[in-house]
């Protein structure tokens, strides 16, 4: 089947010519086809140009007509201006114009004002339009390049949601390629994309922002210690969490992702931004999610999608366990069949413990690394998708009955201390909410394996947040304090690290060295006094030669 399209600027009098025509065969020919194109005096130039140049064309006044099969679409055939549109129909349909001139043109200037008072009113209608603002930081990166074109498309936040798109990167060496991805963006002429900006500060780029995408990445150098390394990243992701809170809104909606510690990092933006709810910022490890899924499919020989349930547990790109109990296949060609709906337990197909517990992991472990060498770059199509899909279900909901995996903010669930990002099964629902999946039986291999993940958690955040050091047990035979205190402050002296006394422990110390120097100075006079009695004594005693003498 054909259409006719006729295009044309607003006042043009022979386009009201060729429209009319149009309009007649449409309400005698119950299958004609057609479809009109209105543009302004202005627009129509530019517009004409354009179109003639993609289709390789060449016409130069108003009206356009051509023709082009529905069901096959390409560049359409030429018909030409109103006089070969005339002449097509009387030759086809056997129908003239009888349209006299004076009357098209009257037309011409009731289309021209019906044009006008339609784009005013769409441009009210846009004006009342509040466009969701997204914001992706490391917009250089090439899982940012991954993720525009769904969100763009509306696959994301819906095909009813308009967007103003944001992309900003740390790296100020970076803007060109940042601004080249734009104009990409641009040229893809999604009609959901009301702008897409490229920025240099964090204020312009949270600016009332309803959802951020953190794609940054600190990682580790080679001889970095771990501490310092844990330590930049606190400071890099709270300085980011700081200003989200002061620029985005109160609701915003934060996913972290990359391939550094992102369930600390995600602790650490929710400790530095109390006024945004802790349930809003969360750590994403889809990505681990859907490789695990993906071994799991290449064993069974089934669609990586058709393997669901699958749980990770802990830190996603540190200490975590990949948990199977729970984890169903769909499509597996087994001995029994059933409607799409039908599944069965993996661990049952796979029925092989010793591969579950070593091979499988190890294959799961190394299998970024072994994309990644084969493909010659980052396997960023993996990680974009993770991200695209984890936004579409917390933005839309999660499919029934499935459960998927998310760092999240821990409330005490399965004995995981309250405040720490751990990785649970989680569904969406209700739309732009999770909620972890609770009561779930746990054997005591996952709840050891559970306190290993919390363990390694742990000693990240005790790099900030160092626990309280027990005081010392007092000796049995604990010397005077004088004699303490002594002690103590040789030993502060003597170590690396010199630690000032207490403020009751210098006045006692001063009153010691007062009291000591007070009794060596009465010392010294008793002595000085003992001295001049012996001298007294030594001079007043006679010789024995003065003795005689005073006798005879």
């Amino acid at each position: 089947m054909a259409k006719v399209v006729i295009a044309g600027h607003s006042d043009c009098p022979y386009f009201s010519r060729v429209e009319l025509l149009g309009d007649r065969l449409v309400k005698n020919l119950p299958t004609f086809q057609l479809h009109k194109i209105v543009k302004t005096p202005e627009q129509w130039k530019t517009w004409l140009e354009q179109t003639c140049q993609e289709r390789g064309w060449k016409h130069t006044r108003s009206p356009l007509v051509w023709r082009e099969l529905i069901d096959r679409g390409g560049k359409g055939v030429l018909i030409g201006g109103h006089n070969d549109f005339q002449e097509y129909v009387k030759g086809y349909y056997g129908l003239e114009s009888d349209i006299i001139s004076d009357d098209m043109r009257k037309i011409g200037v009731e289309n021209f004002k019906t044009k006008q008072e339609i784009d005013e009113e769409e441009a009210q209608f846009k004006a009342l339009s509040k466009p969701l603002h997204v914001c992706i930081t490391a917009a250089s990166s090439s899982t940012c390049y991954g993720i525009l074109p769904a969100i763009a498309s509306g696959e994301v936040f819906g095909r009813k949601t308009e967007l103003n798109l944001r992309l900003f990167d740390v790296s100020s060496a970076d803007f060109s390629r940042i601004q080249g991805v734009a104009m990409e963006i641009q040229d893809l002429s999604e009609g959901l994309v009301r702008g897409i900006e490229v920025v240099d500060s964090t204020e312009k780029a949270f600016k009332d922002c309803s959802v951020v995408v953190i794609l940054d990445e600190l990682l580790q150098n080679k001889e970095e210690p771990y501490d310092e390394w844990i330590s930049r990243n606190s400071d890099f992701f709270s300085e980011y969490a700081r200003d989200i809170e002061s620029h985005a809104k109160k609701n915003v909606q934060v996913l972290l992702g990359g391939s550094g510690p992102v369930n600390f990092n995600a602790m650490m933006m929710i400790k530095r931004a109390p006024n945004i709810h802790r349930q809003n910022i969360v750590a994403m490890s889809r990505a681990v999610e859907n490789r695990a899924k993906a071994v799991i499919g290449q064993r069974l020989k089934v669609n990586t999608a058709g393997v669901v349930d699958l749980i990770i547990w802990g830190n996603a790109n540190g200490k975590h366990f990949i948990d199977n109990s729970k984890s169903r296949v769909h499509g597996y060609d087994g001995a029994v069949w059933g409607p799409p709906s039908y599944s069965v337990p993996v661990m049952e197909m796979v029925h092989d413990n010793k591969w579950m517990e070593k091979e499988y992991l190890e294959l799961v472990q190394q299998r970024k690394t072994t994309v990644e060498t084969a493909l010659g770059h980052p396997s960023s199509a993996c990680e974009a998708r993770a991200v695209t899909t984890m936004l579409t279900q917390w933005w839309n909901g999660s499919p029934h009955g499935q459960m998927f995996s998310l760092g999240v903010c821990s409330d005490g669930w399965y004995d995981v201390p309250e405040g720490l990002v751990f990785s649970y099964p989680v569904t969406m629902s209700p739309k732009g909410y999770w909620v972890v999946v609770q009561d779930m039986e746990l054997t005591d291999e996952t709840k050891q394996k559970l306190q290993e993940c919390i363990k390694d958690l742990t000693n990240e955040m005790e790099v900030i947040y160092p626990p309280p050091r027990p005081p010392t047990p007092p000796k049995p035979d604990t010397p005077p304090a004088t004699e303490m205190v002594e002690v103590s402050i040789e030993k502060r002296l003597s170590s690396e690290a010199i630690v000032e006394p207490a403020p009751e422990q210098t006045d006692m110390i001063t009153e010691v060295k007062k009291s000591d120097s007070a009794e060596a100075a009465a010392k010294e006079d008793q002595d000085e006094n003992s001295e001049v009695k012996e001298s007294n004594s030594a001079e007043a005693a006679p010789t024995e030669g003065e003795a005689e003498a005073e006798e005879q």
